[in-house]
């Protein structure tokens, strides 16, 4: 009797993960469109629901175990969520789209409280009014910067406010040979003075480790001024202060005539348009650029922008002027600027293939785009043959602007998606083809996140830092197999297991195992792999059940309901958590009308089932 009940939760546990790698072996052949995953998930969500409440939540009630319920249903959900938390920071998150869209979801919150609390520290917005915050914190854009990148150097534009939220940065003074003028480290703020008086920059940014920054554009400050009264008499302040007029006339050569001059139109600017003109301007050549903008060669992102926002991304460009030999960029230098070329010609130089003749670029070409749009180093060097004039578009603009804009975002993203991308990597950087794939869909993932894209060097060390993601994602979903295990062993220690239930866990296992394995896969797992993992889940879950059906063979029925409620508990905020939140966000209103199928079916097949009563 007791080894044919071992053997039935064996058996029993077996059977409702057997999905779990049928999903698996799906997706290898059939990677459904996000509708019909999204109808999968939510029917598979409806039947666990339906499970839950009739066969565990169902079971309690009807035994009068209220208390059992109550507090095992509280405690299963909030165990579930730790031990989620724990092994999501370890990378379980990637486990599954749904997890991972929760923990992006988790992490833009914690940004944003911490976006917060650094916002007072700047004098510019201490005194601000909770709305003013909000709106400045909502506004925040979040970059990645690897160890040795340069963030800005002299003469380029000053369109934004930097605020370190981890790591380090030096400014490098041209006035003191390039020494370090100052090391910053977390909560910093930089690039204020050139912010507030709309002035290039006058010193070298550098990363000094890899550098999480909180960004504050400049647009975006100038729509702060015209909705906040208090931000403007706060700006009118600092404007008139001593720091301003010691950083026109040391760094910029200002007058004193010049610089009063200059704080008497901002502030008049600021009491009756609510804006302030530049105390040194860049020059853009706005209306040339203008004119070939939809022309340019090599970089088709500005074809289909409207002209406003061309005319906004032309005043981010500065208009250079370059002789006869300069030299743009190197070999293994970080690509930190975008050129584009005006009047004149500018030679590449492959320097591994010394017998070929070089490409030369001519008017209305931009080049450094692969290299700059990636983030990886330079594979060429860039030489002008002829005096050039161009454009220059810092790498810190363009993430910006692209945040900023939707056109321009899904301008990028059609970019992206072309094979001269990944073709670029695996030529001129060395990725074998799964490792390009990867990067590009990383960058198309981020750009949807609303993050900034994230470079090649970034990305490679990403995945250096988690690869002990495998073991975590393997707990993951282990974590997720272990309620309803036990639930089945406790089950078979009572008496017969409903079909209800096996059908609710088998059904919502499918879909599951089929999305998570299509996400994995992208994360760069082996098919192998993923199969094997999923196969021994099947193979664990079945021996807990056993395990489950003997170690509460002789239990009181009022703890078999108390366990029961733990499981009915994490399932639901399984259910709650992940698996409606990705059906919602891949097929919208289709969930609602699928999650009831799903639940129906369960309530059915109950109805036809002979031990269900």
């Amino acid at each position: 009797m007791f080894e044919n009940i071992l053997l039935s939760a064996l058996f029993a546990g077996l059977f409702s993960s057997l999905s779990m790698p049928l999903g698996a072996v799906t997706s290898l052949f059939w990677q459904p469109k996000h509708r019909i995953l999204s109808f999968l998930i939510a029917f598979g969500a409806g039947a666990l629901l339906a499970a839950v409440i009739v066969d565990l939540v169902g079971n309690a009630q009807e035994k009068g175990h209220y208390l059992a319920l109550v507090a095992g249903a509280i405690l299963g959900s909030l165990f579930f969520t730790l031990v989620n938390k724990i092994v999501n920071e370890s990378g379980g998150f990637l486990r599954k789209p749904s997890t991972m869209l929760v923990h992006l979801n988790q992490q833009k919150s914690r940004h944003f409280q911490s976006s917060l609390d650094q916002l007072k520290r700047i004098d510019l917005f201490r005194q601000l009014s909770a709305d003013d915050t909000q709106f400045i914190s909502q506004r925040l854009l979040l970059g990645n910067y690897p160890k040795n990148t340069v963030l800005y150097q002299p003469d380029d534009p000053s369109e934004s406010l930097y605020i370190i939220r981890k790591g380090a940065v030096e400014l490098l003074d041209p006035l003191e040979d390039w020494q370090p003028h100052i090391n910053l480290q977390t909560n910093d703020i930089f690039g204020r003075m050139g912010f507030l008086t709309g002035t290039s920059h006058q010193m070298l940014a550098r990363t000094t480790a890899d550098t999480e920054l909180w960004i504050f554009p400049k647009p975006d400050f100038e729509e702060l001024l015209q909705v906040s009264p208090h931000s403007v008499e706060v700006t009118k302040n600092l404007l008139q202060g001593e720091e301003i007029a010691n950083y026109l006339r040391k760094r910029h050569e200002m007058k004193l005539p010049d610089i009063k001059d200059w704080v008497s139109r901002a502030i008049a600017s600021l009491g009756e348009d609510r804006a302030i003109p530049d105390a040194v301007p860049n020059e853009h050549n706005a209306e040339d650029f203008l004119e070939i903008a939809r022309q340019i060669r090599r970089f088709p992102l500005f074809e289909d922008l409207p002209t406003d926002e061309l005319e906004e991304i032309s005043e981010r460009l500065v208009y250079r002027s370059f002789d006869d030999g300069y030299v743009f960029f190197k070999p293994k230098e970080i690509a930190n600027h975008l050129y584009l070329i005006h009047r004149g010609e500018v030679e590449l130089i492959d320097t591994q293939s010394p017998g070929k003749t070089p490409p030369v670029v001519r008017d209305r070409d931009a080049f450094g785009v692969l290299s700059f749009i990636t983030g990886a180093p330079h594979t060429m060097t860039g030489v002008a043959k002829t005096d050039v004039k161009g454009w220059v578009l810092r790498k810190q603009d363009f993430q910006e602007m692209i945040q900023q804009s939707e056109y321009l975002e899904r301008s990028l993203e059609n970019f992206l998606s072309d094979e001269s991308v990944k073709a670029y990597l695996e030529n001129k950087q060395d990725f074998d083809p799964k490792k390009a794939r990867r990067w590009v869909e990383k960058a198309l993932q981020s750009m949807n996140a609303g993050e900034i894209v994230p470079s090649v060097v970034s990305a490679s060390k990403s995945l250096e830092e988690h690869e002990d993601a495998p073991t975590a994602i393997w707990l993951g979903l282990l974590m997720d197999g272990i309620p309803e295990a036990l639930t089945i062993g406790a089950h078979m220690a009572t008496g017969p297991l409903s079909a209800s239930l096996l059908a609710g866990l088998f059904i919502s296992n499918y879909p599951e195992a089929l999305s998570s394995s299509t996400g994995m896969k992208e994360q760069g797992f082996a098919v192998p792999r993923i199969l094997v993992m999923w196969t021994s889940i099947m193979v664990t879950t079945g021996v807990l059940a056993a395990v489950g059906s003997f170690a509460f063979a002789n239990v009181p029925e009022t703890w078999i309901s108390f366990l029961e409620s733990m499981a009915a508990g994490a399932m639901l905020t399984v259910i709650s958590e992940t698996m409606l939140p990705e059906a919602y966000g891949k097929g919208g209103s289709i969930v609602g009308l699928s999650t009831i199928l799903g639940f129906l079916t369960i309530i059915l097949i109950r109805a036809i089932d002979p031990n269900s009563y």
